[in-house]
């Protein structure tokens, strides 16, 4: 009796596929849409590749599966991924399950409409104003190096796993834009807290199970509900940290001196002239702060991580880089014993290696706020696009195409210089950081840590990896969830002055 009703069911429900079946839509991928599911069968481990091998095998460069029953429109090209993100109809977020429960469309990363539109440039006029181009956060990210530099040394050079560091000082850094304190690397709660925002990042993914079928966190079975009641936890716990600091803040400022400052100072103005409508809240601060945090940290450390695997892989690059950086500080900053943003421009190719590491970590993927959703049925490259479609952007597709980085699998810095060995403008298909209205935010404070960070590490320090030599092996020791980002290892460190 069961088996007929199901049967019965599954035919009424295919039936139903086929009629609202949409018409015109970007070819679809070879791997068969299994009802329910969708194509999450055949996403694999590492779903930025499976896309990218889908658009190959159509030879087109946009495409459509389904995640669940959710219509994903994939981008795989420069061009493509510009003409949308720039369009003001494929501005709002994909909205899954796990994050929304969480954010409840407040914040920077998952808000919409008005409160994006409003919170955004708050944020981007808070960021001027309290960090980029200013020497004081040059300075905030040079003492976090200092405190690294000495957590390192007295290891006397045995191996150490890197990742804590870097991200310890990293959330610091926005600590200290954010709340106007930083916490010392002894500081139990806090490196608690930055062990939940590591962990996060291993949890939660787009294409998750839990994000496609919602109720399957009711299910006991966690090979069913998968890692959500983890990743709520450690959510709630991160959102109680930024409450209690928030909480915390003194309201009586006469000069703001932080983002927690500015936005009370904005909303007592808000309150001062009975702006009904404001949505200068206490959730919407609470949110945007956890936004940064999490945002402004992981990411970073992430790609900073790829640097030292791809100097170990590429000795003579590593060389390359320190000669030039051991020269221009001989000449020129003999008695200075950090890199500051003032000498950048000296550096080219140790700027160009960066850029490459970032190119060649890809550590942007579907699993974070890259996916975008349309506010309203159009078309693209003639192709219809329903209304509420996830808009995925294949930046991996983007920074391994040939038509803007030749030999795309080999780590080469010199395709950001010119021949006189200075850096050229960025390609066009180089986006780390995405594109349009909602790029990243902390792209500048991103750059700016990324250079800090990389050229007084290999300036102060020799490294090599303690793991065997084929683990560590750019082509296939990763993982991909939220970020794309290697397996942990252990680097031992040597000064080298």
């Amino acid at each position: 009796m069961y088996l007929v009703l199901i049967s019965i069911l599954s035919i009424l429900y295919l039936i139903y596929l086929i009629i609202k079946k949409e018409k015109n839509l970007p070819p679809g991928p070879t791997d068969y849409s299994i009802p329910i599911f969708g194509h999450l069968f055949s996403l694999g481990k590492h779903p930025q590749e499976t896309l990218l091998k889908w658009c190959q095998n159509r030879q087109s460069d946009i495409i459509h599966c389904y995640f669940g029953q959710k219509l994903v429109i994939v981008l795989n090209n420069y061009d493509l991924i510009k003409q949308a993100f720039l369009d003001d109809n494929y501005s709002a977020r994909a909205q899954p399950f796990i994050f929304e429960e969480h954010f409840h469309g407040k914040g920077l990363t998952y808000a919409d409409g008005e409160r994006w539109l409003i919170h955004r440039k708050f944020a981007m006029n808070t960021l001027k104003k309290f960090g980029m181009g200013k020497h004081f956060l040059q300075d905030t990210i040079l003492d976090e190096l200092k405190d690294i530099f000495l957590s390192i040394d007295k290891q006397n050079e045995k191996p150490l796993n890197i990742k804590g560091l870097l991200t310890h000082g990293l959330s610091n850094i926005i600590c200290g834009f954010a709340f106007g304190q930083r916490f010392s690397h002894n500081d139990q709660e806090f490196h608690h807290i930055v062990s939940l925002i590591e962990e996060c990042f291993t949890l939660g993914s787009h294409d998750s199970w839990i994000t496609i079928f919602p109720l399957l966190r009711f299910i006991p079975t966690q090979s069913l509900r998968g890692n959500y009641k983890q990743f709520s936890k450690n959510f709630k716990e991160i959102f109680k940290f930024a409450k209690k600091l928030v909480e915390n803040h003194d309201e009586n400022i006469d000069e703001t001196k932080d983002y927690i400052d500015e936005y009370l100072k904005q909303a007592n103005i808000d309150k001062k002239s009975n702006k009904l409508d404001s949505t200068f809240d206490m959730d919407q601060l609470i949110t945007s702060i956890t936004n940064l945090f999490i945002g402004g940290t992981e990411t970073t450390s992430t790609t900073l991580r790829w640097a030292f695997v791809y100097m170990i892989e590429n000795p003579q690059i590593l060389k390359n880089v320190q000669q030039e950086i051991d020269s221009y500080m001989n000449n020129n900053k003999q008695h200075n014993l950090f890199i500051h943003m003032e000498d950048k421009e000296y550096l080219p190719y140790t700027l160009a290696t960066i850029f490459e590491i970032q190119r060649c970590g890809n550590i942007a993927t579907l699993g974070g706020s890259t996916m975008h959703r349309n506010l309203q049925a159009t078309t693209l490259n003639g192709y219809n696009i329903p209304k509420d479609s996830y808009i995925a952007a294949n930046f991996y597709a983007c920074h391994v195409d040939e038509r803007y980085f030749p030999n795309s699998d080999q780590f080469d810095p010199t395709r950001f210089l010119t021949d006189d060995h200075k850096p050229i403008q960025r390609p066009a298909g180089f986006i780390p950081f995405s594109i349009g209205k909602k790029s990243c935010p902390g792209e500048s404070l991103a750059n700016m840590e990324l250079f800090l960070f990389f050229s007084n590490f290999i300036r102060q320090y020799d490294f090599h990896a303690v793991n065997k030599n084929e683990e560590i092996n750019s082509k296939i020791f990763y993982h991909t969830s939220l970020t794309r980002a290697p397996f942990d290892y252990k680097l031992s460190f040597r000064k080298r002055f």
